[in-house]
């Protein structure tokens, strides 16, 4: 085993929670240290970008098509519109002199370690020329942080014949640390799992698509959206590069991306971070991590995703509109505990998940799918409650069935259902099991039905080697993210769950506890009617912006003022937030 997969091995094994103890993390939560949950960079251009509704656009079944619809054209507001879908607030609220942000991305606590930058090599406007941009989600703002010369630009351009710009993601670990300490890695993963799916359905609104380059290392990432020029992080949190997206009508590279001379190209640099915090704790599971997570250069890849079970089309849900579903997501804090769901629903949802290479999201991530998906379904109508296994990927199934000892499950194929779902124990009630090895959290037995996606922890460290932890997780949150849309598009809601007992899962499976065992639970989802609090007051997203907001079909109308200093008040403050639930 070579050195950097021992290292993520050990980091795993030691960031479980286990019935006797949790993994190491704070014994309190230090107020006084609480994230600011957004940075900014002073001194940088900020260009205010146009609030657009996007409603009539496209349909939230749509989205799950490719080239179904005409490309927007580049403008400030088809940017504004995906950047908002993706990154934006959706709502604020409020409780008591409390108050913070929602988003339309979920994140583990609601802290959001991730950060937005936009590489655009197609001018927009006189404004928004080729550059560098950071994406400011609380002023819906981009922040010029540098420029980019005509002769970079037209370069790649060249190289992506139909595509606009980049979408860059880094995580400010810190985010997550300073409520989940060690385990914290695990969740950054996670969220930018979800932000990718959420910028690829979110570029489908706009008719166009978008795909992750696995081409460039860390280094060549980090150079491009400018978070390794220390003089402007002096004194601030560091944040750790995670992926290049490239978005337009059809953005297939052509020939070498030249990612390393654009990043030293980028010139007329502007702005320095924010600090977040006042004080830091350090967490050397993370630190020891991060040099066995790294990526190097790599050929891109040229993977046709499996189309496991996804061949023919999920049935329609209506003409829900994919802008209002996407702003409307939240995450469930309670469930009532008697909702059922329809099984064509529950089908629809899972079939959604199933990678192909002609449906979004996950054709954004170019490697073979590697995440199958543990069910325990409560109240599903027309399904027996019990567990339940629906596999993602076909050549990987032999070995994860095998891994599976229990002498309890029948493997049996659901014969009245065109998915690869096995039928492993059923009818049995595992609303206690499924409590029980979520931490003991209700919101896993409440609602119709809860997930514990299982990974080939083994599988992908041998072919991709450490990095590979990190694109295991964002496929586990890639997944968490259709789920959650899929429940707000029939009336239910969903939550993500990051605090489990993973080997209490494993034991129920007859898997392997040890540090070398291939298959690992990596995250957790439920799925069921959400019970609202009362006690919390709901406020608009960007009222606080003097800016129109109208669309016109197809046509967008936008009205513009320049934006002043954020508005006091709007650092994040959740009292009584669930232990590691997504929000």
């Amino acid at each position: 085993m070579s050195t950097p997969i021992r290292v993520v091995r050990t980091y795993h094994q030691s960031t479980k929670h286990h019935l006797r103890a949790f993994a190491p993390g704070p014994a309190y939560l230090d107020w006084a240290t609480q994230p600011d949950p957004f940075r900014r960079f002073s001194g940088a251009e900020m260009v205010p970008l146009p609030l657009v509704d996007g409603c009539g656009r496209c349909t939230y079944d749509a989205l799950y098509g490719v080239d179904r619809r005409s490309a927007s054209r580049l403008s400030e507001s088809s940017l504004g519109l995906l950047l908002e879908l993706s990154l934006g607030l959706s709502a604020w609220k409020a409780a008591g002199g409390a108050r913070w942000a929602l988003r339309n991305n979920p994140s583990s606590g609601n802290l959001h370690p991730t950060e937005g930058y936009l590489l655009l090599w197609r001018a927009v406007s006189e404004v928004l020329v080729p550059g560098l941009y950071h994406y400011v989600p609380e002023m819906h703002a981009l922040e010029r942080r540098a420029f980019l010369p005509q002769a970079a630009a037209n370069r790649l351009d060249e190289a992506h014949v139909d595509g606009y710009g980049a979408i860059g993601l880094s995580s400010i670990i810190w985010r997550e640390e300073w409520k989940y300490g060690a385990r914290a890695f695990r969740y950054c993963q996670h969220d930018v799992g979800h932000a990718l799916a959420a910028f690829r359905l979110a570029a489908g609104v706009l008719g166009w698509r978008l795909r992750m380059d696995d081409a460039p290392a860390d280094e060549t990432v980090s150079a491009l959206l400018g978070i390794d020029r220390d003089a402007d992080f002096s004194n601030a949190e560091t944040e750790h590069p995670d992926l290049l997206a490239v978005f337009g009508p059809a953005p297939t590279p052509h020939g070498r991306v030249p990612w390393d001379e654009s990043a030293t190209a980028l010139e007329g640099w502007r702005g320095h971070a924010n600090r977040l915090s006042t004080a830091h704790v350090a967490w050397p599971q993370i630190a020891n991590v991060l040099p066995a997570v790294h990526k190097s250069d790599t050929p891109a890849a040229a993977v046709g995703l499996s189309s496991q079970g996804a061949g023919a089309p999920a049935a329609a849900t209506g003409a829900g509109d994919a802008c209002v579903l996407i702003r409307q997501r939240r995450s469930a804090q309670r469930m009532d505990g008697h909702s059922a769901m329809r099984r064509a629903d529950f089908e629809r949802a899972l079939r959604r998940t199933l990678p192909a290479s002609d449906r979004a999201p996950f054709d954004a991530l170019p490697f073979e799918p590697a995440v199958s998906l543990l069910l325990f379904v409560h109240r599903v109508d027309d399904l027996e409650p019990g567990l339940y296994l629906l596999d993602r990927d076909h050549g990987r199934f032999p070995d994860l069935k095998n891994a599976c000892t229990s002498p309890q499950f029948d493997w049996a194929r659901v014969d009245d259902s065109t998915l690869p779902l096995f039928r492993l124990q059923a009818p049995l009630d595992v609303e206690m099991l499924a409590s029980g090895v979520s931490c003991h959290q209700d919101i896993a037995a409440q609602g119709a039905f809860a997930v514990a996606m299982l990974g080939d922890l083994g599988g992908v460290l041998a072919s991709d080697g450490g990095w590979g932890y990190r694109r295991l997780h964002w496929e586990c949150g890639m997944i968490g993210q259709v789920l959650y849309l899929e429940a707000e598009s029939v009336g239910l809601r969903g939550t993500g769950i990051g605090c489990f007992f993973d080997d209490e899962v494993h034991r129920l499976l007859g898997i392997d506890t040890t540090a070398e065992a291939h298959w690992q639970t990596l995250y957790h989802f439920t799925v069921g009617r959400a019970v609202e609090d009362l006690r919390l007051r709901s406020e608009p997203p960007y009222a606080h912006l003097d800016r129109t907001e109208a669309s016109d079909g197809n046509t967008f109308q936008l009205s513009r003022v320049t934006s002043g200093a954020a508005p006091s008040g709007m650092r994040q403050a959740e009292p009584g937030h669930r232990r590691e639930a997504a929000c």
